[in-house]
């Protein structure tokens, strides 16, 4: 339990949210009542199943950094890896969280807040860290008053022979 305590305040965020994350997956997200029988769907049902998996891998990746198992994923930084991991599960989980907006029940709003206290922290971890974020380097990216690298334009194919 000590390994847990002298983690960062984000991760311990990272960790205790994925965890309560994975147990309101199992609730209903969407439940109505029928003639006093409740019936619902939880998480796991439709594209909720990917928010579903990738919380287990974000917790199966923390366990691997918490006790120092060393994974090499080229130029790939564990703390990139950790916040990538935590913003497609805040994606996700907005998704499944609108697709499920019929009869929504309250651990849907649990599972939504959650998702996004996870991304939040796993950024602030990943900044504390240093771990260097991409950036889109495409022109579409640039600012409208940065016009971007010069375009070559191809050189002009001779003019066809005449017969």
């Amino acid at each position: 339990m000590d390994v847990v305590r002298n983690l960062s305040r984000e991760a311990q965020i990272v960790l205790g949210g994925a965890v309560l994350y994975l147990i309101f997956s199992f609730l209903d997200w969407q439940q109505v009542s029928v003639f006093g029988h409740a019936y619902g769907l939880t998480l796991w049902h439709g594209i909720g199943v990917v928010a579903g998996l990738l919380v287990i891998a974000l917790l199966l990746w923390e366990a691997g950094r918490l006790f120092e198992v060393k994974v090499q994923l080229g130029t790939l930084s564990a703390g990139l890896v950790s916040v990538a991991l935590a913003l497609l599960l805040a994606l996700f989980t907005v998704i499944a969280f609108l697709n499920k907006g019929t009869a929504r029940h309250w651990p849907a709003w649990i599972g939504l807040l959650l998702g996004l206290v996870i991304a939040m922290a796993a950024v602030a971890r990943a900044r504390a860290e240093g771990v260097e974020i991409p950036r889109a380097t495409s022109s579409a990216a640039a600012p409208a008053g940065d016009p971007g690298p010069p375009v070559e334009t191809p050189p002009e194919a001779p003019p066809a022979p005449e017969e």
